[in-house]
């Protein structure tokens, strides 16, 4: 993994965007970032935080945990965290709420 943490952020949403097509193909409909990076604020050991939606169970193409982390972390460097907006909880919702930056 990188261990530069002034990636700018346009590299990393530009690089995630690129894998839009892939992403979709792994279940992801919607993709933001949060956290130090979103905020510009990123440490050395700083990791990514992502949120996302997803298709339902039913849906296709199924949603693909493992699939989108590695393909989010080949592409970017970094490691990262991934969350799923439908189960955040109430306050963690409204407490990153206002680092969201949308990324497709």
């Amino acid at each position: 993994m990188t261990e530069v943490a002034d990636i700018p952020l346009e590299t990393i949403v530009g690089k995630l965007r690129e894998l839009a097509p892939a992403l979709r193909a792994a279940g992801v409909t919607r993709l933001y970032l949060f956290g130090s990076r979103a905020r510009g604020d990123a440490r050395l050991d700083s990791d990514l935080d992502v949120l996302i939606e997803t298709t339902s169970r039913e849906e296709t193409p199924r949603f693909d945990y493992f699939r989108v982390l590695h393909l989010i972390e080949d592409e970017v460097g970094l490691r990262a965290q991934i969350s799923m907006r439908d189960l955040l909880k109430p306050r963690i919702a409204e407490r990153i709420a206002d680092d969201l930056v949308e990324v497709f």
